[in-house]
């Protein structure tokens, strides 16, 4: 039941999630092909948010230190941008009666060609803004080394027009485990009788 009550905010925050991404994005749009592409990485904001408040709610300290929110406010910032762009995208296709068109018989206009530049360079802002956060939360100590090269190599690695800053999931992962561990040691330290209380 501790684990109930400590973990019960972040089922409720993914499942809200999911309701308004299907409302405001699946339930809007009917295509495929080139489009589909598009609005799939549209989407990135809404496991966004959960990631970030996910990771702010396992590493209370990092609530008062500008320097881990300030970066967290910009990966979000830039999983926005990725929606607008490739929304922008979506439209144009539809608007140009490419709705349906798979990639490799889209024929590229002006139109279409600067409806991409949003979604095209709003990925890298994330790589970029997801590096800061990997780098202040290490610089703080709330990650080890360990995982902060391996959420930096996978924010690099990952292809970012599918998920901008993959290594953000790292490190909200280990902080998941290094906060249950905090809390569990905790407990068994309330539990533990004091050198006063132990019978001789």
């Amino acid at each position: 039941m501790s684990i109930v009550r400590r973990w019960w905010p972040i089922p409720v925050l993914v499942a809200s999630s999911i309701v308004v991404q299907r409302v405001l994005v699946e339930s809007r749009y009917d295509v495929s092909g080139h489009a589909t592409g598009h609005l799939q990485s549209a989407t990135v904001v809404f496991p966004a948010v959960v990631i970030v408040a996910t990771l702010l709610y396992a590493t209370p300290r990092a609530r008062r230190q500008p320097l881990v929110l300030v970066p967290c406010a910009m990966w979000l910032l830039s999983t926005v941008l990725v929606f607008v762009g490739n929304i922008r995208v979506v439209d144009a296709l539809v608007d140009a009666g490419l709705a349906d068109t798979p990639t490799s018989q889209l024929v590229m206009t002006k139109t279409l060609e600067s409806a991409h530049d949003l979604a095209d360079l709003a990925p890298w802002f994330g790589v970029v803004s997801a590096l800061a956060v990997t780098a202040a939360l290490w610089r703080y100590g709330h990650i080890s080394v360990r995982v902060a090269v391996g959420a930096a190599l996978l924010s690099l690695i990952f292809p970012p027009w599918f998920f901008p800053g993959a290594g953000m999931l790292v490190i909200t992962i280990a902080r998941c485990i290094a906060f249950q561990r905090e809390a569990s040691h905790s407990g068994r330290s309330a539990d533990a009788p004091s050198l006063t209380e132990i019978p001789s």
